[in-house]
């Protein structure tokens, strides 16, 4: 068996390119793939581990592009390529050249549109359950996509106490009037429309703006706890933002009094 190692090596002027063959990969900058059809010209079972691409046909600059194909001998295949480019590369068409069996083969690359943004972190610990208490949570969003990202607005969000299914289910359970199934199923909603908290009012500072890909920006979040909240319970809920989810937890914290 033959390994061929390097691109340039004199054997894969051996490995052809079937003629009259358009080469297309599409994707997103990171993930771009597509097919081509080759065939071994030698007498020899070859594995192919590099081939190059070149930005224009007169280049002597090179990417090679790591694959792992087993050709044998005078054997043809179909044979699947990936390849990726900067994350922030402008959603288009752009044309490589493959060069292979002695020679250069256009390859059309089609990079789709892609939003894509990172945030770090994503969980938030606070402190305060009174009513009407401001929270703020801080943090950073990074465009890793192809395209402006603006940053949404959210305007309330819900924030349940922790502990609201358990005691709903428990309560009912033990409430002797609750004799049928549905009794105790009524008794469980009730509770639960007891102790469900209105929607925290929510604001974004940074609403409206944008973030150009390769580009991070601190966002800031803020809200108050709702009015009907119990300062004695522990909260916890999640934000949608974009299409990643944040968590938060909101410890309750009232002051023990003691008697003097």
């Amino acid at each position: 068996m033959l390994f061929i190692k390097e691109s340039n090596d004199v054997l894969l002027k051996h490995i052809n390119i079937e003629e009259q063959q358009e080469v297309i990969l599409t994707g997103i900058p990171s993930a771009i793939s597509g097919y081509m059809q080759v065939r071994n010209g030698l007498n020899e079972t070859v594995k192919l581990r590099s081939i190059s691409l070149t930005d224009n046909a007169a280049t002597t600059t090179k990417t090679d592009l790591n694959i792992s194909w087993k050709l044998q001998p005078g054997e043809r295949r179909m044979q699947q390529l990936h390849f990726s480019l900067p994350p922030q590369t402008a959603p288009g068409e752009y044309v490589r050249y493959l060069e292979m069996g002695g020679k250069k083969q256009k390859v059309t690359m089609v990079v789709q549109p892609n939003v894509e943004v990172d945030i770090f972190p994503t969980s938030f610990t606070l402190q305060d359950t009174m009513p009407g208490t401001q929270h703020s949570v801080v943090f950073t969003l990074t465009n890793v996509g192809n395209l402006p990202f603006q940053i949404p607005e959210i305007k309330h969000i819900a924030a349940l106490d922790m502990d609201y299914l358990c005691r709903a289910f428990g309560f009912a359970f033990r409430d002797k009037k609750a004799v049928s199934f549905t009794e105790t199923l009524n008794a469980i909603t009730n509770d639960i429309k007891k102790n469900l908290t209105e929607w925290a009012s929510t604001k974004v500072r940074e609403a409206g703006k944008i973030v150009n890909p390769g580009n991070s920006m601190l966002v800031h979040l803020d809200f108050a706890i709702p009015k009907n909240a119990d300062a004695s319970n522990d909260y916890s809920g999640n934000i949608r933002f974009w299409n990643i989810d944040l968590s938060f937890v909101i410890k309750a914290h009232t002051e023990i009094k003691t008697k003097n």
